[in-house]
């Protein structure tokens, strides 16, 4: 009784520590907006905190912490100021460093110093932390290692760009701006009629594109993922004096294990789709097992928590519809006794309800039926389940390890937790049955399966381990995190070249820097896992950026008011550049990602057809037996190739094919009209 009070005391005391800590920032920040024209950022933002510091000293002795006022506290209180004054005018002249205006640069480092302050105030004022202030301040030093990187994110050529504009149902139709909330609403009708049926995230990440400076987004992004580590770790770890050690497990996990952290938690949008729907299932589970048995808190939440279940539902289909069939396994389950469950059964109706939305998509069944075969997409599944499912395999492993020492352990295990085994069931479902082999389609499942398995090390190991397991963790994510601090920041330095070019009058060829592929082999798995280039070139990649007709090319021209942009390697700009008779015949770029000819003239090109080597099967590996390619010939879709005019002189530049087909290239045959 004694610690739940505690706890809700605690509780009141965040709160209370949240409504002046709003207040005293927004004091800071009117201040240094309004002294700003006037003098230096640094000078602008010292003469805010000084004010704010004395209304804060105020506001958190007499309301937050209820101590009263005393010369000591006021002496401890501004040394404790005074180390958080040094760390926030540090961040701040990093982050404008980073190229952020001197107008928003302050709300990153109001988002890094929060928890800062709350355990420096707390500590001058009380002088009572106990061991939780431990697992706040892992957190703390996650958020601001997490800032860090998202910070260092560079737009892309592929859906940031387009997502700042209208999203049209004819992808050839003239791109049109988005001026207000009418069209925002009409972009996402055609989106969910022609894409998929994820209306509410991808509503957030036109209105974050669009209305919203980048900084918001990657400040709130960087919150919420805190918030989503802390709900995982309460999840999997009830008792306090292990949830350090339950969070610095599913934070190696995601941050080092997981195949799509660059593109579920390091990529604005990837965010929306991922990060948010997670953070908000998490937090609608724990409202509803809060909630459930209190009539009190059914009454006062009822009607917030059940709209909340039906937008929850409406957000990815990957998630929601795993999440979905649990519930359902649950009202199964409890179908004898749901009259003591109402409210509980409400929220998971409505949670369905809005997964259904989200699947009743014509845009989704539309490109379900333009897939490849059954079989082709198991084929696709099994090799996503082989390379980017990594956590779910760790869990098996971890299951089998378990069940040969203490099969009841298993078995309890299972009953516990049958409802999200149901869920990882359905993920891993979508992810053999979707057709498409990208990593963040495995995400959802090895989330889920994250859950289970950072329970079942907390339980396998001792509690004297525990605090090993937590400094191998963390030395773990620090091995990691500086690699992948260096290729996000050399992306952006990538896009800043490129943005310079744009910008620049009258120039509509952009050479792209690429950085050089096998100069470095973990240098290059960094850059796979951990940053978003923003230029990519390849067989694989959704957009090209030597098609000036590309949907992405044309918005990105409109953005920076050209009538049309065209990217390529620097490479092969440079060297068209500067050498005439460069690539006379067929020639790969640097990289080895596209093929480059110089035409003798400039007729358009109808196909691109690869004529192939006789290949022997039987002498090849099995999984390259498996994905061998049959046919003698080969012959590259519209979309892989175009005639790009550089210096007065025709290009053709096409896509390397898949190395099935590239290993038994015997010749190249053009057509023309």
């Amino acid at each position: 009784m004694y610690r739940m009070e505690l706890g809700k005391e605690r509780l009141s005391e965040m709160m209370r520590f949240v409504v002046v800590g709003l207040i005293a920032t927004a004091i800071n920040y009117a201040v240094y907006y309004v002294m700003l024209p006037f003098m230096n950022a640094s000078a602008a933002f010292t003469t805010g905190y000084i004010v704010s510091f004395l209304c804060n000293y105020a506001m958190s002795s007499k309301f937050t912490f209820r101590v009263g006022t005393s010369l000591q506290r006021f002496v401890s209180f501004g040394v404790s100021h005074a180390t958080n004054y040094f760390i926030q005018i540090i961040l701040l002249n990093l982050v404008i460093g980073l190229g952020i205006s001197d107008t928003l640069a302050p709300l990153p480092v109001y988002a890094m110093s929060i928890p800062i302050s709350y355990l420096n105030v707390r500590f001058a004022l009380k002088r009572n932390s106990r061991e939780a202030d431990n697992y706040w301040l892992f957190l703390m030093v996650v958020g601001f290692a997490m800032l860090w990187l998202n910070l260092l994110d560079a737009p892309t050529l592929s859906d940031d760009m387009i997502y700042r504009f209208m999203w049209n149902a004819d992808p050839t139709a003239p791109v049109e701006t988005i001026d207000g909330l009418g069209d925002l609403m009409r972009s996402q009708w055609a989106h969910y009629l022609t894409q998929n049926g994820r209306f509410v995230p991808h509503l957030l990440a036109q209105t974050f594109l669009v209305f919203v400076p980048a900084v918001v987004l990657q400040v709130l992004n960087t919150l919420l993922f805190v918030l989503m580590i802390h709900l995982s770790a309460t999840w999997a770890c009830k008792d306090i004096q292990d949830r350090l050690a339950a969070a610095a497990v599913a934070c190696m996990l995601l941050f080092v294990v997981f195949s799509g952290f660059r593109t579920a938690m390091l990529w604005g949008l990837g965010t929306l789709n991922y990060l948010w729907p997670i953070v908000a299932v998490l937090t609608l589970t724990h409202i509803l097992q809060k909630i459930d048995g209190d009539d009190g808190k059914k009454r006062l939440y009822a009607f917030p928590v059940m709209l909340l279940a039906i937008v929850v539902g409406w957000t990815h289909e990957a998630l929601s519809l795993p999440v979905s069939v649990a519930f359902a396994t649950w009202i199964v389950h409890h179908r004898r006794n749901l009259c003591d469950h109402k409210f509980v059964l409400v929220s998971m109706l409505l949670f369905m309800a809005g997964t259904t939305l989200c699947l009743l998509s014509p845009g989704i069944w539309g490109r379900a039926g333009d897939a490849t075969s059954f079989l082709s997409r198991m084929i696709s599944g099994a090799v996503n389940c082989v390379s980017n499912i990594r956590v779910t395999w760790l869990l098996a492993i971890a299951l089998l390890l378990t069940w040969r020492r203490d099969r009841k352990a298993v078995h309890h295990h299972f009953a516990t937790h049958q409802y999200e085994y149901a869920a990882l069931a359905a993920a891993l479902g979508i992810v053999l049955l979707c057709g498409v082999s990208l990593e963040r389609v495995a995400f959802f499942a090895d989330f889920i399966a994250m859950l289970l398995l950072t329970e079942i090390v907390l339980k396998a190991v001792s509690q004297r381990k525990k605090l090993w397991l937590t400094v191998g963790c963390c030395v773990l994510m620090l091995i990691a995190y500086v690699p992948a601090y260096m290729v996000r920041n050399e992306n952006v330095e990538a896009w800043k070249l490129a943005d310079e070019q744009m910008r620049a009058p009258g120039r509509e060829l952009i050479a792209v820097k690429m950085p050089v592929k096998g100069k470095s082999k973990v240098m290059d798995y960094f850059r796979e896992h951990y940053a978003n280039s923003s230029f990519e070139f390849g067989f694989y990649c959704c957009y090209m950026g030597f098609d000036a007709k590309d949907s992405n090319m044309r918005c990105a021209a409109k953005l920076y008011g050209k009538e049309r942009l065209t990217f390529l390697p620097d490479d092969v700009v440079n060297r068209i550049e500067s050498d005439s008779t460069a690539y006379s015949n067929y020639e790969l770029d640097r990289n080895g990602d596209l093929y480059i000819w110089r035409m003798n003239d400039n007729q358009p090109v109808t196909a691109v057809t690869f004529v192939l080597k006789d290949e022997d099967t039987s002498k090849l590996l099995p999984h390259q037996r498996l994905l061998a390619y049959h046919d003698d010939t080969y012959e590259l879709d519209d979309f892989h190739f175009e005639v790009v005019n550089v210096c007065q002189r025709p290009y053709l530049v096409f896509t390397k094919p898949t190395t099935n087909i590239y290993r038994r290239i015997d010749k190249i045959e053009i057509k023309h009209y």
